[in-house]
Formats: C-alpha cells, structure tokens, sequence
C-alpha cells in the first residue's frame, strides 16, 4: 500500500462509464490510472449519491503525460452559433401579430404566446436590432392592454362566464 502515498488528482468524472473510459484509455497508452472508491461503487451502487463525483488518480510521476494525453483527446466546447437576424425579426413579426390577435379576438392565449415568441428573439438575437426591438415594443404595448383590457372588462361583458 505504499502505492496511495503517491497518487495524485487527475480529474472528476460524472459517472462510473465516463471513469471507465476515461481510464481504459490512459491504461492502454502505458499508464496506472485508478478510480478511487471504485470497490465501494461496485459492491454499494446506492451510495454513488453520497459519493457524489467519480475521481481518477495517477502516479504522481506519471501525472504530465496522463494529462496531456487528455487535453490532447478533448473535443473543443465552444460552438459559434450564428442567428439570422431575418429569423428574429420574423419571430418579432409573429409575436406582434399575436399580440393584436390577442386584444381583439382571441384573448390570452395570442397574448401569451406572443410573449413566447418574444422570449425566443431575445434569447436569440444579442443586441436587438432596431426592426426587432420596435416589434417587440409594440408586441409589449398591445399584450399590456389585451391583459388590462380582458381582465377588467371580460368579467363585465361575460358576468355568466366568470362565476364559480
């Protein structure tokens, strides 16, 4: 057992398969990895809460080649996504035109999935262009006064409909 003295931190792995591959590959490029508290997963898998995350050590000596190894397998994380700003922009028409659907024939239901569609071009397009933004200013405008108008006057004009 003179081995533990000299293991190092590798890395965290999110679960048993991940630890598994993770360590196959560095024991077939001639390294000693180890996953610590593997027995203990194995033999009481309902503890694997309590663990929390796998950790993958390694010979203190052999710890520059097993991570370069890894940084040199890593799949790069960062996607450029790119956005037409003519699809947020007809998103920013389609939540507009809820919104007047919504104060004048459908109540509701157009209000709420204007804002939706709102959501979506914000999310979506960063900053807001200057067709977009006037949309959705005015997609706001008409929801606030489809909300204040429906919700003040329905109950007036449909007294039947809203009693319980």
């Amino acid at each position: 057992m003179s081995d533990h003295k000299n293991y190092v931190f590798l890395m965290d792995c999110a679960d048993f398969s991940e630890a598994q591959v993770v360590r196959s590959f560095l024991m077939a490029q001639g390294l000693h990895p180890r996953v610590k508290d593997e027995q203990t997963r194995g033999v009481a898998p309902h503890f694997e809460q309590l663990l929390g995350k796998l950790t993958l050590e390694i010979p203190e000596h052999e710890y520059m080649e097993a991570s370069q190894l890894l940084e040199s397998r890593e799949q790069p994380r960062i996607q450029i996504v790119t956005v037409s700003e003519v699809d947020t922009e007809a998103l920013a028409k389609k939540a507009l035109w809820n919104a007047i659907l919504g104060c004048v024939f459908v109540p509701l239901i157009c209000n709420f999935y204007s804002m939706v569609l709102g959501y979506r071009v914000l999310r979506q397009e960063r900053p807001l262009g200057s067709v977009s933004r006037k949309r959705l200013l005015l997609a706001i405008l008409f929801n606030s006064m489809a909300f204040y108008g429906w919700l003040y006057f329905g109950p007036k004009l449909f007294p039947n409909f809203f009693k319980f």
